[in-house]
């Protein structure tokens, strides 16, 4: 199998693969691997991967409480708008992703 890190959805794909692992993970409830996602993301980012919304999909979401792998869902007061995620997963993926905030559980 030959990779093609130019070609033009890379980074979307790795994002997406990084979900798959998660969905994974949330199915077997293995944190390790959670914990695993979290360096490969930060390992991705040190080597100038960038980051995309989808990639919060592994980590589980404050506002709906969709858990690591899953989409959000709308709630009251908190409408999706025609995103797959929450604004504030996002924002949390980003900080933990960043080094910026701890790591909410269970990974923390």
């Amino acid at each position: 199998m030959r990779i093609d890190i130019n070609e033009p959805r890379a980074v979307e794909q790795f994002w997406e693969g990084m979900h798959d692992v998660a969905a994974a993970a949330a199915r077997h409830q293995d944190e390790d691997l959670y914990r695993a996602l979290v360096k490969i993301g930060r390992a991705a980012l040190a080597q100038g991967v960038e980051l995309v919304p989808a990639g919060g999909l592994f980590l589980a979401c404050p506002v709906c409480d969709a858990v690591p792998g899953q989409r959000c869902i709308n709630v009251p007061g908190e409408p999706l708008n025609g995103t797959v995620l929450h604004r504030q997963r996002v924002d949390v993926m980003e900080k933990a992703m960043k080094g910026e905030a701890p790591l909410p559980g269970p990974l923390a």
